[in-house]
């Protein structure tokens, strides 16, 4: 029988695991290595399959890194035809690439050579790409660079968010695995090249990066708060020394509202009229009106809520 082996620590994980539990599938998730929780409190996005351990009786090992040498020994003992990555930030060690009977293959949550890096779906909404994708390669010794075993694409709409894109990446790797899996797992593989003329490298965010860019039109500090949302930490204004955190928000001309309002519009974050909305430098007739935003460490709230409970807070 085939043998599989999944480092995953994300929502596109628990879905890949639940293909493994549909009867067409003949291929047999032997053990699955998750992120301990002490070292992953800080991820945005983890997922640490309790629940799917139980329901599925699975073999799971927590730990704080991958190429130790514990995992690599329980790794090897299980005996991979292949292993498959998802949503890990660690590289993989030569020696881990070595193990399998075939390859050790990652998942991406970008249409590959574009999207190379980190944070790639964050960065997809931030820089308005209208197509988006998921992609499954061969794992080498440099990031995101091996063979493309399977890519599908979607579009990337003005609805979106973090959210619901990566609700598409979980859906595209779910049947990509239902399609490749049993061939991949036998050692099946059509590959393709990357082209390297069309790299595109991403790269890392902090949680200070979500500060907003008020020199930023209106539609790129939109498209910031829909890349930042939950579960990342979250686009943000500063207002009387707090942090707001901003959870939504929609464009703003109303003329009427701002035309006797000089001294309010001079400053970048202001409350009007029970409203709080945010300047913008590039076009200074488009303002962006918050509709729901927290305090940070305080739970969410319609902005009417957060302006009267502001002194509370």
């Amino acid at each position: 029988m085939s043998r599989v082996i999944l480092v995953a620590c994300t929502s596109v994980g628990r879905h890949i695991i639940n293909v493994f539990f549909e009867k067409k599938i003949k291929s047999k998730l032997v053990g699955i290595v998750n992120l301990d929780y002490a070292f992953a409190k800080n991820k945005s996005n983890y997922d640490s399959y309790s629940d799917l351990k139980e329901n599925y009786n699975l073999n799971l090992k927590y730990v704080k890194n991958v190429n130790d040498k514990s995992c690599i020994k329980w790794i090897k003992n299980l005996k991979p035809s292949i292993i498959v990555q998802s949503g890990w930030s660690q590289k993989f060690s030569n020696k881990l690439l070595s193990i399998p009977k075939y390859y050790c293959i990652g998942q991406h949550p970008a249409p590959l050579p574009i999207g190379r890096g980190a944070a790639c779906v964050n960065w997809a909404l931030i820089n308005n790409y209208k197509e988006w994708g998921d992609t499954f390669f061969i794992m080498d010794d440099k990031y995101d660079n091996g063979d493309i075993l399977s890519q599908k694409k979607f579009k990337i709409n003005i609805h979106d968010d973090v959210k619901t894109v990566y609700d598409k990446v979980c859906f595209s790797s779910k049947l990509m695995i239902k399609e490749n899996i049993d061939l991949w797992s036998r050692g099946k593989f059509i590959k393709t090249k990357q082209n390297k003329k069309k790299i595109v490298y991403f790269k890392k965010r902090k949680p200070e990066d979500g500060k907003i860019n008020f020199n930023d039109s209106a539609s790129k500090i939109l498209r910031t708060i829909r890349a930042l949302k939950h579960p990342y930490p979250g686009a943000f204004v500063h207002y009387k020394n707090k942090k707001i955190i901003i959870v939504d928000a929609i464009l703003s001309k109303n003329k009427k509202v701002f035309k006797n309002n000089k001294k309010k519009r001079s400053k970048n974050t202001f409350v009007l009229n029970n409203n709080m909305y945010i300047r913008c430098s590039k076009n200074k007739k488009s303002f962006i009106k918050i509709l729901k935003a927290k305090v940070e460490n305080n739970p969410d709230m319609i902005i009417s809520d957060l302006i009267r409970n502001f002194k509370y807070i």
